[in-house]
């Protein structure tokens, strides 16, 4: 399955720092705005698993990735991938960048995976993955942004 993103954020310092990490690579356009208004090409979107829930109904499950029907009229794309939890002694630790830049790139491909899974005869998709809304800012996005490209640019390869 081909796939493209939509990187967004709701803060312009954010989006230039997307910019500046994310920029030229092909089948990546960067948004600034809210979910609905970045989102609303897209196919799909990575959203925080307990936002999502909340939000799109489903009970979260620990390490499994949930591919949600969107039914409500909020602009937000109509398939929710919500992201696995995380495990609590994992949540409560303060990780280092690597284990940032690993843990974004495995939400990434976890999420699309499923979409994958849930979709088999689906050839494209235009995932949103608003960085807020998916829970992967942080007040240094740098490590986050390398956890983006290195999932960008790996799943090109394969």
């Amino acid at each position: 399955m081909k796939a493209d993103y939509v990187i967004a954020s709701g803060t312009e310092e954010v989006v230039a720092a997307c910019r500046a990490a994310l920029g030229g690579i092909p089948g990546v356009d960067i948004r600034t705005g809210s979910v609905p208004e970045t989102g609303w090409d897209c196919d799909a979107a990575i959203l925080n698993g307990p936002l999502a829930h909340e939000r799109y109904g489903g009970v979260p499950r620990r390490g499994v990735v949930q591919v949600l029907a969107n039914r409500l009229t909020d602009g937000a794309p109509p398939v929710i991938l919500a992201a696995a939890p995380r495990a609590l002694d994992g949540a409560v630790t303060d990780p280092d960048d690597a284990e940032i830049e690993d843990y974004v790139q495995d939400v990434l491909a976890s999420c699309v995976s499923a979409f994958a899974a849930a979709f088999p005869d689906r050839d494209e998709v235009r995932v949103l993955v608003h960085l807020e809304g998916a829970a992967l800012d942080r007040p240094a996005v740098e490590a986050p942004l390398r956890g983006i490209r290195r999932f960008l640019t790996e799943s090109r390869r394969s």
